[in-house]
Formats: C-alpha cells, structure tokens, sequence
C-alpha cells in the first residue's frame, strides 16, 4: 500500500500478491460497497501525527549530520514544497486540561521561511523568520500560553513569506513542542 499525490489529490494505491497456481478466497467486492471503504493511515514526520494533507511533502528529516545545532532524536519534522498562505496542522497531545505555557524548538536555514504559528487557531505569537546562512535549531520560541482541552491540541503553520536574504524555498522545520 502507499499514497501518492497527484496535484492537490491524494490516491490510495493496494496491491494484492498471489503465488504461481495460488486460490484466491476474495470475491470482487460490488462497486456500490467500495465507498469509504478505507482511509489512509495517519501521516506522521519527526515524531508528530499531521492532521491535514498540505500542498508539498512533510516527513522525517535525519539531523545527525548537521554540525550546528542540536535535534530531539537528532531529526525533525521537515515541511518542503509549500507557498505562502499554505497550512501544515500537527496534532499536540494533551495529558490533561489546562492551561499551559506553549514553546517551539524550530529549525532554521538560508531556504526556510517565514511562518505564523496557531494553538487551536489562535495566533501564537507573531511570524517568526526561519531564515539563518547554516542549519540550525532555535532554542525554544515562546509561542503564549493556552487554554487545552481534551486529548489533543492542533498546532497551525502557515507559511507566510520569505526572508529577502532567503532562497525562497519557504521550508519548515520542527524539532520539538514544549
């Protein structure tokens, strides 16, 4: 099984193997009953579960090899291919409700751009420019505190320019939440 982006859609690809002279128990299943039949697995990068499909690619990123800087588990979440007004949603797990001071551990670079973060779509803190000549991390950006409720909170990243001094790649690199 794997998904694969085809402009703004995704689709589900499965593949069934069978050996030489092998039986197979299934019967095709009536078109009429396919509808919703399954969903795709959740997206996880760097550690976190994505909520939403994002215009580009969010994955793991390996950091190890990165001299400057230092990275939980020496990798983070790497967004790359996105434009500017383009939203990556992360879900954040709450232990329990309440309210709580929020902080990011970003990434910076010379293609990474400018973005506005949101708790539960309110503004967290102002655009925070990502633009820096080497890799590197940021020690942790306080983003304000949050009132959290149920089992999860969404973190927003909405990708809102670039640095003049940046190539304009407009990347995005989480390390950690805190």
């Amino acid at each position: 099984y794997r998904t694969e982006e085809r402009g703004t859609q995704y689709a589900a690809v499965a593949y069934w193997y069978l050996a030489p002279g092998g039986i197979d128990p299934y019967q095709p299943v009536p078109v009429e009953q396919r509808h919703d039949y399954y969903t795709d697995p959740p997206l996880i990068a760097g550690g976190f579960q994505i909520l939403n499909r994002p215009r580009g690619e969010v994955q793991t990123q390996g950091m190890g090899h990165f001299r400057r800087g230092r990275w939980k588990n020496d990798d983070h979440l790497w967004w790359t291919g996105a434009k500017p007004s383009d939203r990556l949603e992360i879900a954040v797990p709450v232990d329990r409700p309440g309210r709580y001071a929020i902080s990011a551990v970003l990434t910076k670079a010379r293609d990474y751009g400018i973005v506005q973060l949101y708790v539960n779509d309110q503004p967290a803190g102002g655009p925070i420019d990502l633009y820096y000549p080497e890799v590197t991390s940021t020690e942790p950006i306080p983003l304000g505190e949050f009132d959290l409720q149920g089992k999860q909170a969404k973190l927003s990243v909405e990708i809102v320019g670039a640095n003049p001094q940046a190539v304009p790649s407009h990347m995005f690199g989480l390390d950690e939440i805190q």
